[in-house]
């Protein structure tokens, strides 16, 4: 029985069914968002289905087997821990590290993989790497505009010529875009991408002829055709998310249109209710006042399950298909909201914090503009405890 199926026996006993907050992953738009790509990327160009960081918050062993039962080619973590449990679970799949990892040699046992593909930014972690038997796959960083890892300038020419001289093995060579998603004029993408293809011409000068290319993010992805190279990775975009307003805008601007459909939505339910007289404070430090008789709903969540503490007298959730105000502040695991104006609310009725409930919708994107923030931290904060339901 796989992970999926485990997943929905569980949600179907009846305790489960009763649970106070769950999230629903929707396994019709996660294989959406992957059709998507494919339709824009050619047969020969591999595509990563980024995972790390829990899948963005969806669950990383969820949307891992949902992503190879489509047949995706290579899986994306950023850490050797994240390899390692999906090294149990998918055992045959090539699994992309791209994160460092510190003290490689504490883990020789664990990279000794062949599917393993380990994003290096350092000449001696190829000179480790290499000596691994079986070893895994060797991609060497380029750092062309990021400042973050990899290796640019003198020093990449130095690497990739003592590389060379040593003998040592390479298998791809990457870099990563750093403003793509934050402009709509990228003329720094297009320097960062001529500065990849010249680093990609001194390593087949040197001899490695057949390294695996990529570059392209989600939002690269969509907008240039002529990065997609060998493989691109696919992270935000696979769960339905845009990478920002400036990507939409930039489609709009070449005549692109994008179908993306988020894959997340996060439920929970009334657990009580205080029926309050006006003037009534509500919660710690009394921030909220009530200026008429209130019935005062309360949640089971809290900044301790991903609910962002600012949304404290600000935000909302849905009930109903109503919007009800969040009142007084996100405590560590619950919250009150108003439901005054709602008819028949009921303890156990369910409330809607990311998704669609009636004509009303609230996306991860609404909540990271009231808390000063983007959609990736609104998901990514999400516990891993919180439990993970399948639907279609």
């Amino acid at each position: 029985m796989n992970v999926i199926q485990n997943i929905k026996k569980l949600f179907n006993k009846s305790h489960f069914k009763s649970y106070p907050t769950w999230i629903e992953i929707s396994q019709s738009a996660l294989i959406n968002n992957l059709q998507t790509f494919r339709n824009i990327v050619s047969n020969s160009t591999k595509i990563a289905g980024i995972v790390k960081s829990n899948a963005y918050g969806h669950g990383i062993l969820e949307i891992s087997n949902m992503l190879v039962s489509e047949n995706i080619d290579v899986l994306g973590v950023n850490s050797i821990e994240e390899a390692i449990l999906l090294q149990k679970h998918f055992p045959s799949v090539p699994i992309l590290i791209m994160g460092e990892i510190f003290n490689k040699q504490k883990y020789e046992q664990e990279l000794s993989r062949e599917n393993f593909w380990i994003v290096v930014s350092r000449l001696e972690d190829v000179k480790f790497l290499s000596q691994l038997n079986p070893r895994p796959k060797i991609h060497f960083k380029v750092d062309t505009g990021m400042s973050r890892l990899g290796q640019s300038g003198r020093n990449l020419v130095y690497s990739l010529e003592t590389i060379s001289k040593k003998n040592l093995p390479l298998d791809g060579i990457m870099t990563h875009f750093a403003s793509t998603e934050d402009f709509t004029e990228h003329s720094y993408s297009m320097l960062q991408l001529n500065r990849f293809l010249e680093a990609i011409q001194i390593a087949e000068n040197l001899g490695y002829k057949n390294l695996l290319r990529h570059a392209s993010a989600s939002a690269s992805t969509m907008l240039f055709e002529n990065a997609h190279l060998d493989m691109v990775r696919i992270g935000i975009s696979l769960y339905g998310l845009w990478p920002s307003i400036e990507t939409r805008l930039s489609l709009s601007m070449i005549g692109k249109e994008f179908c993306l459909k988020p894959v997340l939505t996060w439920k929970t339910r009334i657990v009580h209710f205080q029926n309050v007289p006006s003037g009534t404070f509500v919660g710690y430090g009394s921030t909220y006042k009530t200026v008429y008789p209130s019935k005062i709903a309360v949640i089971p969540v809290g900044y301790y399950e991903g609910f962002n503490r600012r949304l404290s007298n600000l935000g909302y959730v849905l009930v109903h298909g109503e919007r009800a105000p969040i009142v007084g502040r996100v405590c560590m695991n619950m919250s009150m909201i108003d439901v005054t104006h709602i008819k028949n609310v009921k303890i156990g009725d369910e409330v809607i914090i990311i998704g669609k409930s009636g004509n009303e919708f609230l996306s991860a994107d609404f909540i990271a503009q009231l808390t000063n923030t983007i959609n990736y931290d609104v998901v990514t904060s999400l516990n891993s405890n919180l439990p993970k339901v399948i639907v279609n």
